[in-house]
């Protein structure tokens, strides 16, 4: 898979234009076409590692290729064991399932709302 093809995926997949793609990593609009008609062969690693903390693909993936298209979050440092595991199971999600959990936490808003509690309680 060519890095045009990859980068196409990723608007595909993330249901965005490439005009958001393009302010979400600071580039031009234009930049993005010349990646998706191929006058562009090779992105920065610090391009890549934005697209990776914007849109959630490996900056390997995103430059090479190779491994794993999406960055697990339940991976990342700094997060307690309980929210790990519950964002591990949240990425395993169906996209009814995904619905679901946001009605519920939206419903946990309301509810904090209504009792006047902020989220640090």
């Amino acid at each position: 898979m060519e890095l045009k093809d990859r980068i196409r995926l990723i608007l595909d997949e993330k249901h965005i234009k490439q005009k958001d793609l393009a302010g979400a990593i600071k580039v031009s609009e234009s930049y993005i076409s010349n990646l998706l008609n191929g006058k562009r062969r090779n992105i920065s690693e610090a391009l890549a590692l934005l697209i990776e903390q914007s849109c959630g693909y490996s900056a390997q993936w995103v430059q090479t290729g190779e491994g794993e298209p999406h960055v697990s979050l339940s991976a990342a440092s700094g997060l307690s064991p309980a929210k790990k595991r519950l964002i591990a199971e949240i990425e395993k999600m169906s996209e009814p399932e995904l619905d679901a959990v946001k009605v519920f936490i939206d419903s946990l808003d309301g509810y904090k709302r209504a009792f006047g509690l902020s989220d640090k309680e």
